[in-house]
Formats: structure tokens, C-alpha cells, sequence
């Protein structure tokens, strides 16, 4: 295996069991979905059902999803960070958003679009210390797919911030546990292209505390209503649990070889999707090495998205 072939940036497997209910769906296209185009009734049904389906496979992984009062499809995760940075900064009057240092390169790009001035902080800063705000945070982080040191969010939480958790990687690590309970939490995002390689189909689902009116038209009307039905059954016939099991030990069995064939120091991050270059073990990388992996450089470490190798060692059943 060559290294080089891992992509810079992150995007997503789709899997043989989502593959396989993508088939099921198109081979008789859901005549409800068709008659959707023209019967002016309740569209929320749609997401209706996807959010309780959602609710049902992570309410463990992800105590207090259900507590959100305001439940939006969205066309991913991107979708649900713009029109909340919007709201923010012409609702609510902000001019500036917290981010981690090195973390999802799109908080700043959107921030910047929208008016926002992103503040980049080192992830062990000391929140009571600075101006309370909004923090825009990947957990698991899209710095490398790990989920983040315990403690962190709490931190900022209880010295009076407010957090957007994006829960992008929701689904593709072992056993673990994403609170979101606190009522400093203003939005939860959930996006079915990581886990389940669902990215050109944009669904997000996403929660808010607050009303967020420039979504309200997606409650009502717009929205993808195949890939909201498309979101049901994957949540519903894909088991959570044994499915990031299976693929955890793919990514074992990759990176395993790819440390081998490359000689890197290459570590499997929480996420399956990705793997990485510890900053420490980065330190002893050879200029030489340094300069072949500049592209895949995130701050003091290297991110490398494994979507390539699972595509080429799957075997459909």
C-alpha cells in the first residue's frame, strides 16, 4: 500500500451496507416520495422519521440529543454551521466566534464569509481567562479524528461559554460517550457522510435550542426527501455498534500495513476514516519525509483520510 494515495482531505466510504440499502430504495423509487411533488401535505413526516431513527441508534453515544427543541434538515453539516454563524452574527449582533487551533478548516472559512472574525485557540487554553463566546468544535476532532481530551468542552461550558458541537465523526469510533445534556450547548450537527458515505447526498440533522429562522422554510418545505427517507433506513437497518467494530478493525488491518510498507509512524485515530502522525512522532520525521508529507501537514501533526484503501480492499456480500 502506498501512503500517498490517502486523500488531504477527509471524505467518505460508502460502505457495501449502505450500498445496499440505496439499492433496495431506487430499485422500486418510493411512490410516496413521488407523490410528494405534487400532493401538498405534511413534509415534516420525513424528518420526522429520521430524527426519532437518529435518537433511537445514538441516544446512548449521545445523552441529550433528544432534549434539542429545534430539529432541522439540513443539506449536511456545512449547511447547519452557515445559517447558524448567519443567525449569530445578524441576530444576535456577534462579531467574532471561538475555534481549536487546526480544527475544521471550514468554521473559518464560513466565519470570515458571514462577518465573523474566527479566534483560533490552543486546545489547552484556559477559557476562564478570556471574553465568553461561542466555540464552533469537531468531537471526535476533524484535527485528526481523535476525540478530544476529557474535559475540554466542560471546561469551556462551566467558565460561562457557549458550544456548537458538531458530531460530523458521530459513529465511526468504538464506545464512547458525546454529552450533550448542558444547556450551554446551543447545537448539536449530525451528518450521515462520514460514518455512512453519504456526502454528495448532503443530509444533516440538526438540533438547536433556539429557534433558528432562516431554517424554518427547511422544516416545512425544502428539503431532500428521498435522502431524508434514504437517512431512516440506513439508521434503522445498519446495527451502530458492530458497524463501527467492523470497520475499526479494517482501519487496524490498513494502517497496520501501511506502517509497514511506508516505515511512518503511522497511529489509527478514533474515527475509522482517518489516520495520523502524532505531533511527538512527528518530530522525528527526516526533513526528507517532512517535505514528502507536507501536504497532509494539519499544525504540528499529519491527518491522513483512509477512504481509498477501504474502497479498494471491500469485498461486497
Amino acid at each position: 500500500m502506498d501512503l500517498f494515495d490517502a486523500f488531504t482531505a477527509v471524505y467518505s466510504y460508502t460502505t457495501p451496507e449502505v450500498r445496499r440499502v440505496i439499492d433496495d430504495l431506487t430499485q422500486s423509487y418510493p411512490g410516496e416520495l413521488i407523490d410528494e411533488g405534487w400532493i401538498r401535505s405534511d413534509l415534516t413526516k420525513f424528518q420526522d422519521h429520521a430524527f426519532e431513527a437518529l435518537i433511537a441508534l445514538r441516544g446512548e453515544e449521545a445523552p441529550g440529543l433528544n432534549q434539542f427543541k429545534f430539529r432541522y434538515p439540513t443539506y449536511g453539516s456545512d449547511h447547519a454551521i452557515c445559517e447558524y454563524m448567519t443567525h449569530l452574527r445578524v441576530d444576535e449582533g456577534l462579531t467574532s466566534i471561538y475555534v481549536f487551533e487546526n480544527d475544521y478548516e471550514g468554521y473559518v472559512e464560513r466565519a470570515k464569509s458571514r462577518g465573523l472574525e474566527p479566534i483560533g485557540m490552543p486546545i489547552r487554553c484556559k477559557p476562564e481567562e478570556f471574553t465568553r463566546g461561542v466555540w464552533f468544535i469537531s468531537n471526535p476532532s476533524a484535527r485528526e479524528g481523535n476525540v478530544l481530551p476529557h474535559g475540554i468542552i466542560d471546561d469551556l461550558l462551566q467558565s460561562g461559554h457557549r458550544v456548537v458541537y458538531d458530531l460530523a465523526y458521530l459513529g465511526t469510533t468504538d464506545e464512547r460517550q458525546f454529552d450533550l445534556r448542558h444547556q450551554g450547548i446551543d447545537a448539536a450537527f449530525v451528518s450521515l457522510s462520514k460514518p455512512y458515505g453519504l456526502f454528495s447526498h448532503r443530509i444533516g440533522l440538526s438540533f438547536f435550542r433556539r429557534a433558528v429562522p432562516s431554517l424554518i422554510a427547511n422544516e416545512l418545505w425544502f428539503k431532500n426527501i428521498f435522502g431524508l427517507k434514504l437517512a431512516s433506513e440506513v439508521l434503522t437497518r445498519v446495527d451502530g455498534k458492530s458497524y463501527a467494530r467492523k470497520y475499526k478493525a479494517q482501519q487496524s488491518e490498513i494502517v497496520d500495513r501501511l506502517r509497514k510498507d511506508s516505515g511512518l509512524p503511522l497511529t489509527a485515530s478514533d474515527a475509522f476514516l482517518l489516520a495520523h502522525i502524532t505531533e511527538d512522532d512527528a518530530e522525528s520525521l527526516t526533513q526528507e519525509q517532512q517535505t514528502a508529507l507536507k501536504r497532509y501537514k494539519r499544525g504540528p501533526r499529519y491527518r491522513f483520510c483512509l477512504t481509498p484503501f477501504f474502497a479498494k480492499g471491500e469485498t461486497i456480500k
